[in-house]
């Protein structure tokens, strides 16, 4: 999962929030200053991708693909999941998306302290231009595997994945639904990051 995912995933605080996005910046990030909160959430963040990756469903949905984009398959999968997700955000969640995502940004400013550089910047830079809620769009799908692409320091073809993306389009959205409200219920029933406030 992306990182819409993983803020619906997580609690509505800060430390919750960075948690579950610093999974992605742990070469830069310094664990050893992280508060509890943060760890609890970097602990939920794998154990979505865990849930994931070894879904049914998942796996079957990865043999879809032209071989030529294989390699790249589960880095497509995270963004255009996103993407089902924005698109059908009335089914998971109360607030509207927009209002969800500024408030998310919100919440993870106030503990920009804890975050490496990269990962402030990266997402300053994506409040800045409301990135997340644009995730409704199967443009902005197309604009972050071009984006995730330049940042690869190979060569590669992930530039040029949203044609396929396109073509697998349904069996894609056919599997997110499939699969994601089993996480949802899944990561709820893990109490990673409430266990400790229920004791």
């Amino acid at each position: 999962m992306n990182y819409l995912a993983h803020l619906y995933l997580s609690q509505d605080n800060g430390l919750s929030k960075a948690g579950n996005l610093m999974a992605d910046f742990l070469k830069q990030a310094d664990l050893s200053i992280q508060p509890e909160g943060i760890l609890r959430g970097i602990d939920n963040h794998r154990a979505t991708d865990k849930f994931t990756d070894s879904h049914p469903a998942v796996t079957r949905l990865r043999t879809e693909f032209d071989p030529a984009f294989r390699r790249f398959v589960p880095i497509m999968l995270d963004v255009t999941f996103d993407h089902m997700l924005a698109k059908s955000w009335s089914d998971f969640h109360e607030m509207e998306l927009a209002a969800f995502t500024q408030h998310a940004h919100q919440q993870l400013s106030e503990v920009e302290q804890f975050m490496p550089d990269l990962m402030r910047n990266r997402l300053r830079g994506m409040a800045k231009e409301g990135w997340l809620a644009r995730y409704v769009s199967t443009d902005t799908v197309d604009k972050t595997l071009i984006a995730i692409s330049n940042r690869i320091r190979f060569e590669n073809n992930l530039d040029e994945a949203y044609g396929e993306v396109v073509k697998q389009y349904g069996v894609i959205e056919k599997t997110f639904h499939a699969f994601f409200p089993e996480l949802v219920e899944h990561i709820r029933s893990l109490k990673i990051e409430t266990a400790s406030q229920q004791s």
